[in-house]
């Protein structure tokens, strides 16, 4: 029975939410934030339409730090659960990372209407996001800039 459990647990983590399209667990979440506060780039959030809001250099030891308690208290002490969500959290951290980022807007500006891009081309940079880059939720979450921001 306990081996039962432990292939569906290790099948549900390699399948990811993005299979069952759900979100990403509130651990793994937590995990992949706390990743981006550690790194020694400026963080932001997307606001609507299309703006940025940067976190304060003052202000990201405290978020940091409600992150980090939002890791003790949503995370599992059993090891293969907290691996799973430590799996997830770097498929998160991929999925959100500035490369990925990048990649998906070159692939808006090939995809445009008067764009001059080879369907090829089109297809190729396609599989390139389908492959490196997988669909992860964006809306209130840090997210690593890819350059400090401009003064």
């Amino acid at each position: 029975m306990i081996r039962v459990c432990l292939a569906f647990l290790a099948l549900a983590a390699c399948a990811g939410p993005a299979l069952a399209d759900e979100p990403p667990s509130a651990c793994a979440n937590a995990l992949e934030q706390v990743a981006a506060l550690e790194t020694a780039l400026p963080v932001y959030k997307l606001v609507p339409p299309d703006s940025r809001l940067y976190l304060e250099d003052t202000q990201r030891p405290a978020e940091l730090a409600r992150v980090r308690q939002l890791v003790s208290s949503s995370c599992s002490a059993d090891a293969a659960v907290r691996a799973a969500a430590e799996a997830e959290a770097r498929r998160l951290h991929q999925g959100r990372s500035p490369e990925c980022a990048f990649e998906r807007d070159r692939l808006a500006e090939m995809e445009k209407a008067d764009s001059r891009n080879d369907r090829d081309d089109i297809a190729r940079q396609r599989q390139r996001v389908a492959n490196r880059c997988p669909a992860v939720p964006m809306a209130n979450v840090w997210l690593v800039a890819e350059r400090p921001i401009p003064q």
